[in-house]
């Protein structure tokens, strides 16, 4: 992730989900030590063993929050170190197996859950990438706990557990490759090349889910359409790179102001449409907290702000979608009409003076 493409809030933001997430694996490692614990107090694993497993388990979780805490992650490509992070679990996985005797057959089923943290994350070749380490990890396991004289199943068995795993392993990083490329491609399909959001299609769909769920619970919302102000002339004037550039660098802003929950697509050309839940007062406020911070971001291919006009409409039970974007559009028509850089709301009028302070 590069501070070219990205906002330093987007980056900050995306930081701490990677942290959240990572966090997350001191709960994993924290179950799998109270298991290993549990073994030891019965007799099935050895004390010393466990101490230096627990240090493991401590330490590997440790050094990727450390990681990420510090900005480190934002040199790889990958800053989420997923494969890295899988890695790591798969040689502690290891770890234990070299310890495990007679829990070995059960405990090797463990190298089976890091795989599924790839899924939606890692493609098949580097899931099956993954795989070679409990390919080779298991009989160096196997081969170190014979040389400790910690004998478990006999060595026929692990043969054929080591061949069930191998089968197992692989269909499994297989299945969780394909969740990656159906993710990939369903991303293809629903977002706008240029600008990385919603396209129309995805909108569309999303608005129809909506109006099925809103009218029977009353739910209220608002579409909004938006459109750029005087955006031929900055074509003809800068070029249509720097149109682009205006294009991105306000689906970044968008994604940065409008409030969680609120959609925005790129409806086509330089026109948008926004879906704000709540009601009029609600969604208002929400479109002009973007219109004013559009007005004052100043896009450097063209060397000043670019501001933006907006018609907003609140759906009626039961109206169609059709009926409730045309709304919008003569609403975002008016604000033209009414001299740009304002929001028109379909039946009233709404400008900086009238909003005064909104959040």
């Amino acid at each position: 992730m590069s501070q070219a493409t990205y906002t330093t809030e987007q980056i900050a933001r995306a930081q701490r989900l990677r942290l959240r997430r990572s966090l997350l694996a001191f709960l994993f490692y924290g179950a799998s030590a109270t298991v290993l614990a549990v073994a030891c107090g019965i007799g099935l694993f050895p004390l010393g063993a466990l101490y230096i497993v627990l240090v493991m388990f401590l330490c590997t979780p440790a050094l990727f929050v450390a990681l990420i805490a510090s900005g480190a992650n934002l040199r790889w490509r990958d800053p989420s170190l997923t494969e890295a992070q899988i890695a790591a679990a798969m040689l502690n996985c290891t770890l234990v197996l070299t310890f495990a005797g007679p829990l070995r057959g059960i405990v090797m089923l463990a190298y089976i859950l890091p795989l599924q943290f790839g899924a939606f994350a890692l493609t098949t070749p580097v899931l099956l990438r993954l795989c070679l380490i409990p390919a080779a990890g298991l009989p160096l396991a196997i081969a170190a706990s014979h040389w400790l004289g910690m004998r478990g199943a006999a060595l026929e068995l692990e043969l054929v557990q080591w061949m069930a795993l191998m089968l197992v392993l692989p269909f499994t990083a297989y299945v969780a490759g394909r969740l990656f490329d159906y993710n990939r491609y369903k991303r293809l399909s629903d977002r706008d090349e240029l600008s990385g959001l919603y396209n129309r299609r995805a909108a569309l769909a999303y608005l129809d889910q909506l109006t099925r769920l809103s009218t029977p619970n009353q739910v209220a919302f608002c579409v909004a359409v938006l459109d750029f102000d005087h955006f031929k002339q900055i074509n003809d004037q800068f070029g249509h790179a720097a149109g682009d550039e205006v294009i991105r660098s306000f689906a970044l802003l968008a994604r940065d102001t409008l409030r969680k929950g609120d959609v925005i697509a790129r409806w086509g050309g330089e026109e948008f449409v926004v879906v704000l839940h709540g009601d009029y007062e609600q969604a208002q406020h929400s479109i002009e907290r973007l219109r004013e911070a559009c007005a004052g971001q100043v896009v450097e291919a063209v060397g000043r702000a670019v501001t933006l006009s907006a018609g907003l409409a609140l759906h009626q039970p039961g109206e169609s979608i059709a009926s409730l974007i045309e709304r919008a559009d003569r609403a975002l028509y008016a604000a033209k009409h009414a001299g740009r850089n304002r929001t028109e709301l379909a039946g009233h009028t709404l400008d900086r003076r009238q909003v005064g302070t909104a959040a």
